[in-house]
């Protein structure tokens, strides 16, 4: 075996670590051991040098054709996991290198040619080595070890030169494909060739993963090839695909019942990253109790994307099943679908507070903490979740737990980020004695000042018990709240706080809640101009001191200059405090028009210097065309647009397009398509929305729906 390989000059070559290679055929023995532990170790030291974060070197080249060799060996086990690290040599291994070779260009578009021409050269040899000899896969579709049977479709779909042969092949193995996870390889193979290939071959690739969605036992392969259908040719769902998965999720169950399934052979257990990153995924599945069902039902939600049709009507029924776990696993994903996606209805999210209902606590909280994130879209809920706060009286509380990460306080919270002024009462109470909750203000926000004023002298006593002089969340908190509030009876308290700090931390904090309050808070103003006469003040700090002053007295012109150099800032705090005192000038900031003018010009973030330019000059000429060509190019700052736009009257009718397209998208406009358990803004949405419809109601376009 390995003929050759002592003819190989490695010590001449070099890997990510030494600039010799000479370690190589160690490796490569490695791989052919029939120890496992050694193969491991091997494994993970081509991956970690021969291979080292996708790199390609001289090395690697010189690798392939023995890993052919490997590969071909029916005697050499985990054979299936060097199919895995030629289609990574070859850049074949993800998912997204479907969209490969249209941007191949574009990803190597910024590298100097003289510099990374080696780099390039070894890359390109590489891959090409591999496609050359990836016909010698075909013959492995049959293989007597599931593991290769696993790896090979995916590595003909991405590298074989011929694809309507790898179809036929593929083809015909999967009726006589037995091994769960190589079939469902197949269907992903399948996909594969539906989505590079849109003309006859992607058809009949299409056809077949139909089929195997109508026709194949195996809930998990049917959940597969419904996700690449998804993905390949969403056109081509069938009508029920809700159904369907719910029906995989039912035969899910059914299987559980019958006990678990038989353990995968057990993995030596090595001092390697491969071994590690193993068992950390084992215990990151073992700690979300998930499964393969879970994964693939996942991944299906992921691949429908916008089509909301399909996905709220197959969440609803995720949310109603009989398996706890399912229903657990169902809670996380209305997070990410409700925060992501406007649902066309109340159902969803009724179907998430009802399991309110659960004796389960820990699936309680985890329902509670999704409807934090819902709040201005759950008011249909309000009632479930007051009757729950209800449900508490006279039970003995989690012991052990700070309030916040009660069952309790979470329903606390989402009662009053929904504005709900019943909670007031037994906030007043709470606020006493807990500690402060990290959005208090938010909280406050959303009663709104009127409901929340009781609430006022409770966080005024509090505040006046701190000490002052030591920094702290608290009394950041503290003030943050009653400048929400407004409590007119704390501004000289607020006053004592801002003379006898020597932390800015403080000052700034003091100093945005008093310009909260504006003239109100007149009583701080000598105060405050002291501050702003002090030349030992630092230039980042003096724009809070700035929007402070133009609060409490009115006096524009003064400030003017801080707000200029602020807006021309790099750095995002003095940047930011410039914009928004910027907008709070109005009209009285219109010296500032060069300024915004100049952003624009030079790309420093033009839509919301285009929003400041109307704010300061009233007049849309300059800021509607920077508004328009701005709102596809920056998502994250059409709330702001659409406040603007709202406020110009008749002059937005241009924007008429872009805000009917907004508020027909299903998707909320922050999503990004980010992976993970991501969550999104849904109060900026909303209030998006919000001035969208405030728009087209300036043209008699009503829309009677409420907001979701």
């Amino acid at each position: 075996m390995f003929r050759g390989i002592d003819d190989v000059d490695w010590a001449s070559m070099g890997h990510a670590y030494t600039e010799s290679a000479s370690d190589v055929p160690e490796l490569l023995w490695g791989l052919a051991s029939d120890d496992p532990e050694r193969r491991e170790i091997a494994l993970d030291g081509m991956y970690g040098a021969v291979h080292h974060q996708g790199d390609v070197y001289d090395s690697t080249v010189a690798c392939v054709p023995f890993l052919f060799e490997l590969v071909a060996n029916p005697s050499i086990a985990d054979r299936g996991a060097v199919i895995g690290l030629l289609c990574s040599i070859a850049h074949a291994s993800d998912e997204d290198e479907d969209e490969w070779d249209a941007e191949e260009a574009e990803a190597f578009a910024g590298f100097d040619e003289d510099e990374h021409e080696e780099w390039l050269r070894h890359f390109f040899v590489a891959r090409d080595l591999v496609r050359e000899r990836a016909g010698d896969f075909l013959g492995l579709l049959a293989d007597p070890d599931p593991g290769v049977r696993a790896a090979v479709p995916g590595a003909l779909a991405r590298l074989h030169p011929d694809p309507v042969r790898v179809f036929r092949a593929l083809r015909d193995r999967v009726p006589a494909e037995t091994d769960p996870e190589a079939a469902r390889s197949l269907a992903r193979a399948l996909g594969t060739l539906a989505g590079r290939h849109p003309g006859e071959l992607g058809a009949a690739a299409v056809r077949m993963l139909k089929d195997l969605v109508s026709g194949t036992p195996d809930p998990q392969v049917r959940m597969t090839a419904l996700a690449r259908l998804a993905r390949s040719a969403p056109g081509e769902l069938p009508p029920d695909t809700a159904e369907i998965a719910l029906d995989v999720m039912r035969l899910a169950r059914e299987a559980d019942e019958l006990g678990p399934p038989p353990a995968a052979p057990e993995r030596p257990r090595t001092d390697t990253l491969i071994s590690h990153v193993r068992e950390l995924h084992a215990e990151h599945r073992r700690s979300l109790d998930l499964d393969e069902a879970a994964d693939l039902l996942q991944e299906l939600h992921t691949e429908l994307r916008d089509r909301v049709d399909l996905r709220f009507p197959l969440l609803v029924g995720q949310l109603g099943s009989p398996s706890p776990r399912q229903r657990r696993h169902a809670v996380g994903m209305a997070g990410r679908l409700l925060t992501g996606w406007r649902a066309p209805d109340d159902e969803p999210v009724l179907a998430l507070a009802r399991l309110l209902a659960d004796d389960d606590l820990r699936l309680q909280k985890e329902v509670l903490s999704e409807l934090r994130y819902l709040a201005p879209v759950a008011h249909r809920v309000s009632e479930g979740v007051a009757a729950y706060v209800e449900s508490w009286e006279g039970r003995p509380l989690e012991s052990g737990t700070a309030f916040r990460d009660m069952a309790l306080g979470m329903a606390f919270e989402v009662l009053a980020l929904q504005g709900d002024a019943r909670i007031v009462p037994a906030l007043t109470h709470v606020l006493e004695v807990v500690e402060l909750p990290e959005k208090l203000s938010r909280w406050l926000e959303a009663l709104g000042p009127e409901a929340a004023a009781p609430l006022g002298p409770v966080l005024h006593d509090r505040l006046a018990r701190l000490d002052h002089r030591a920094p702290s969340a608290e009394l950041d908190g503290l003030v943050e709240a009653l400048g929400t509030l407004r409590h007119a009876g704390s501004v000289p308290l607020l006053t004592r706080i801002l003379a006898g700090t020597e932390h800015f931390r403080t000052t700034r904090e003091v100093l945005e809640a008093l310009s909260a309050y504006g003239p109100e808070a007149a009583e701080a103003a000598p105060l405050v101009r002291r501050l702003w006469e002090d030349d030992t003040l630092a230039d980042e700090h003096r724009i809070h001191v700035a929007h402070a002053l133009w609060a409490l007295t009115g006096e524009a012109e003064a400030v003017l200059p801080v707000v200029h150099e602020g807006l021309r800032s790099r750095s995002w705090s003095p940047w930011y405090a410039a914009l928004r005192l910027t907008e709070s000038l109005g009209r009285s900031g219109a010296a500032l028009a060069p300024t915004l003018r100049g952003m624009i010009a030079d790309g420093h973030t033009p839509a919301r210097a285009a929003v400041g330019l109307w704010q300061v000059t009233g007049e849309t000429e300059e800021a509607l065309p920077v508004l328009l060509s701005e709102w596809s190019a920056t998502p994250a700052q059409r709330p702001a647009m659409a406040g603007c736009l709202a406020g110009m009257g008749p002059a937005a009718a241009p924007a008429l397009p872009l805000i009917r397209t907004e508020l027909a998208s299903p998707r909320r406009h922050n999503n990004d398509d980010s992976t993970g358990n991501m969550r999104y803004d849904v109060p900026t949405d909303v209030a998006l929305q919000q001035d969208c419809r405030r728009v087209l109601a300036g043209f008699g376009e009503r829309i009677e729906a409420p907001v979701r």
